[in-house]
């Protein structure tokens, strides 16, 4: 039987306590309102040398991904002929690149610079298409969204060892606390730092921090972290159609079982408290609230999206056009009173008062219906819709856009 990918959430910048050392914070630095937007082209030079700017706060978010059955390296013995193209191919131009004396390529497509070392030929073969479907996904599934102000880069490594290095030279020493991350990777400022762990662990971190990515270019007003990683998880769901990747937002068995058990066992998180809290207050647990933090987290952005015959739909559109343009802030203030509150609610990123604006001001009443739309996704045929792809409460299945 095949690991089981989990994947937990983490952010951090550097302490003023303990200056380089880092704690889990809020993943957008507070000072920055505006998107950043790089030099030119996208950002970083084709050979990173120079740290990242440690002026203001280095943010990043980690995915991490375990195996539950027994380790192994993760590797698919997949062969290119399984994945023969039907269609054109994403990438635009390609160009030898060097890291550490190891050959690679700087391989380019509409929204994507990738720099990469990896020899597996499935990985380099589908990960230009991947990126480009992915970014089509973000873009359309809740409503229509600009597109990144320039190319996101992704560095895709073929050696833990060269992840190392490549953290390091980004990140300074501040990068010392990732090399601790077991299999996985980051995103900050709208870059990705992987390597290879195997096709469809690679993709499957791509596709998640690739929503991170994206909103860190192309947000003007950051997003709470209960929708930003309940977005993410959303974008999670996707399968192989031969050459083609098919996002299906409810075609995520992991996050269904966590929530069916958390369900079951009476463990689910109240919706005022989910709204306030923030993956950093899981970590280090030994029991399954990160977890089920990220299954409740996924539930919710599929409510917002069709519960309640729809009821919250255009408003959770509403909320991400807002955030893009850079409204969210000024709609905010309106709501709590002023701009010192809703400066406040920004740099914490956390609590209710993005859903109290957004979608209704009666939580109690909203945190019933949320339960009973879980109820729903967790009742005998859930599980079957949900491995089809399908919504347990509509029975539909949403793709998203395509490019």
């Amino acid at each position: 039987m095949g690991a089981v990918v989990k994947y937990v959430g983490a952010v951090v910048k550097p302490s003023a306590a303990l200056p380089r050392v880092c704690k889990f914070t809020p993943r957008f630095p507070i000072q920055r309102t505006q998107p950043w937007r790089g030099k030119a082209e996208d950002g970083f030079t084709t050979a990173p040398s120079a740290t990242i700017s440690k002026k203001g706060a280095v943010v990043v978010i980690v995915a991490l991904l375990s195996g539950c059955a027994g380790g192994g390296s993760g590797r698919a013995t997949v062969s290119p002929g399984d994945f023969a193209s039907q269609r054109e191919s994403a990438v635009e131009s390609t160009e030898p690149w060097t890291f550490d004396g190891a050959q690679g390529r700087i391989v380019r497509t509409r929204h994507h610079r990738i720099f990469t070392t990896v020899r597996h030929p499935v990985i380099n073969e589908r990960l230009p298409d991947f990126l480009e479907d992915a970014m089509a996904h973000y873009r359309t599934a809740l409503g229509p969204l600009p597109a990144p102000p320039n190319r996101l880069d992704t560095y895709l490594m073929d050696t833990r060892a060269q992840w190392n290095s490549l953290t390091l030279r980004l990140l300074g020493e501040q990068g010392r606390e990732y090399l601790r991350i077991g299999r996985g990777g980051f995103a900050t400022r709208g870059i990705a730092v992987f390597y290879d762990i195997g096709v469809f662990d690679t993709l499957a971190i791509a596709g998640h921090e690739g929503w991170h990515q994206y909103t860190q270019r192309a947000f003007r007003n950051p997003l709470p972290v209960w929708l930003e990683e309940g977005i993410a998880t959303f974008m999670e769901g996707h399968r192989w159609d031969r050459d083609r990747a098919i996002f299906l937002p409810w075609s995520n068995i992991e996050r269904f079982d966590r929530l069916r058990d958390a369900m079951n066992a009476d463990e689910l998180i109240p919706l005022p408290e989910l709204l306030s809290m923030t993956p950093r207050e899981t970590l280090g647990r030994v029991d399954q609230r990160g977890l089920t933090y990220y299954a409740q987290v996924w539930a919710l952005v599929h409510f917002l999206n069709e519960g309640d015959n729809g009821a919250y739909s255009d408003s959770l559109r509403l909320l991400l056009s807002d955030a893009a343009a850079g409204r969210m802030a000024r709609k905010l203030a309106t709501h709590l009173g002023g701009e010192r509150e809703a400066r406040a609610m920004m740099m914490r990123r956390a609590g209710d008062a993005v859903f109290l604006t957004y979608f209704n001001e009666d939580l109690d009443a909203t945190d019933r219906a949320y339960r009973d739309f879980i109820r729903q996704i967790v009742r005998p045929g859930g599980r079957d819709a949900v491995v089809s792809g399908r919504s347990p409460v509509t029975g539909t299945a949403g793709t998203g856009g395509s490019r």
